[in-house]
Parts: structure tokens; sequence; C-alpha cells
């Protein structure tokens, strides 16, 4: 018999800055990923263009597949608490990607996550 892996996941309201459109999803916490890492799908919820900036960049994943995403400026709400944060959105990845990676996430919060209890804590770091 299989053992359940449980899986890093927040809930998340990522909300346009311009047009306060917003989106409610959940997320998974990736130590991994470079940075934030979004479907395009979930930047063309919140009104914005995915691709409308030159300032791609390259990202590769656990097949060592390349995609590019697009930095873009959003203001994300976790558990009551808001700050803006870049998020990457890509048209080259699954629309089932959310991560939240290392810049805009990791160095923004300390981050526990407690398997044990299921339990993931978020500690911002003092300005």
């Amino acid at each position: 018999m299989g053992r359940t892996i449980l899986r890093p996941c927040i809930r998340i309201a990522i909300v346009n800055k311009i047009t306060h459109q917003y989106f409610d999803t959940d997320a998974l916490i990736d130590s991994g990923a470079g940075a934030n890492l979004f479907s395009a799908n979930v930047a063309k919820a919140i009104g914005i263009d995915p691709v409308e900036n030159d300032l791609g960049e390259s990202f590769f994943g656990i097949s060592n597949q390349k995609a590019l995403g697009y930095p873009h400026e959003v203001f994300l709400e976790i558990g009551g608490h808001g700050f803006r944060t870049t998020i990457y959105f890509s048209p080259q990845v699954g629309q089932e990607t959310l991560l939240l990676g290392m810049r805009g996430f990791f160095d923004l919060f300390t981050v526990k996550i407690d398997t044990q209890k299921e339990r993931i804590e978020l500690t911002p770091f003092k300005k």
C-alpha cells in the first residue's frame, strides 16, 4: 500500500494591483523554484497580458523542459495578510502550475513546514 505524501499548499488570492481583479487558488510552496512561477491562465484571469513585456526569464523544471516566464508585480493575500510581490507568468507551463519560490516568497518569509502536524507557518521578515 502506498503512502500519501502531503504537498505544502496554501490558499492565496492574487490581485491585479491596477484593476483589482483577483483570483483565489491554492499554490505550492516550492523551495526548488527560483521564483514565483504561475500559469499564464492566472494572469489572464486577473486582467494581465502575461507576455506584455520583454523581460522574459528562462525556467527549467524537473524534466529539464525550458519555459519562459514574464514578470509582473501583483498583490498577494495569504491568511488575511497582503504584500506586493513579483510573479512570473508563463504560457509554456500547465494550468495547474502555481509555484511560490525563492524570489518573491521565501525572501519575504520564514517558512516552517511541520509534516507531523500538517501545518505551515509563515512569519514575515521585519523591514
